[in-house]
């Protein structure tokens, strides 16, 4: 049964995930679907567009915990995430899926993203890689932009558990660390504070917000240096 979603942009939907409550991101490019932390199976996300890519901003259970259903029915769709994350795959603890009381291991991307990346996704979408270490090692953001008239404009930013409305991911977990948190988080409020001001701050869990919030509550928390 299809999970009904929320539109952000025109080319950008979401879809709130019950069971981990999980914010799974839907890109309609031109040609083609690009989804973004795959919690929900396939058969609940409506495919206006062919799967062309799926993309984890972390290993963490509740982000990925479809991955292996959707390489299962679209073993040709690259699984794309950032390296530092790895070895949390095929390990039930590192990836917090033991907590949910259903331990697992996930498969390996397909591809390994690095920081300063930038992603093709057609001919029109492309987005840049940010690893933002901190929830974990190979926690990662994404800007995504639209070539319009030779100029290329941000859609939205995919923050994951970095970055939440008024918030920030936990640093207990496996992998997790409090000062590469910090620098993260004002590496964000240099590259927010740069954006438009309504640009859409798209988080893994929780409530969505726009640049221009997000940095005000960067600068309040002292994150704007």
């Amino acid at each position: 049964m299809i999970k009904q979603s929320h539109q952000i942009t025109e080319e950008l939907r979401y879809y709130r995930e019950g069971f981990r409550s999980c914010n799974v991101y839907a890109l309609t490019c031109f040609d083609c679907e690009v989804l973004f932390d795959p919690s929900l199976s396939p058969d609940t996300v409506e495919q206006k567009r062919p799967i062309s890519k799926l993309i984890a901003t972390h290993a963490h259970y509740d982000h990925i915990g479809m991955i292996n259903e959707w390489k299962k029915e679209y073993p040709d769709v690259p699984f794309l995430m950032h390296g530092g994350d790895i070895e949390m795959l095929d390990n039930p603890t590192l990836n917090a899926s033991i907590f949910f009381g259903r331990p697992n291991s996930f498969v390996k991307p397909d591809i390994v993203l690095n920081d300063g990346d930038t992603i093709e996704l057609d001919g029109r979408y492309y987005l840049d890689v940010l690893n933002t270490p901190g929830h974990s090692m190979g926690s990662s953001c994404f800007v995504i932009y639209r070539r319009d008239d030779a100029k290329s404009l941000p859609v939205a930013m995919i923050s994951g558990d970095t970055l939440f409305d008024r918030g920030w991911g936990r640093t207990d977990f496996a992998t997790g660390n409090d000062s590469l948190m910090r620098d993260s988080l004002s590496r964000l409020f240099r590259i927010l504070s740069r954006m438009p001001a309504d640009l859409p701050v798209c988080p893994g869990h929780s409530a969505l917000t726009n640049a221009s919030d997000a940095c005000r509550f960067l600068a309040a928390m002292g994150f704007s240096c």
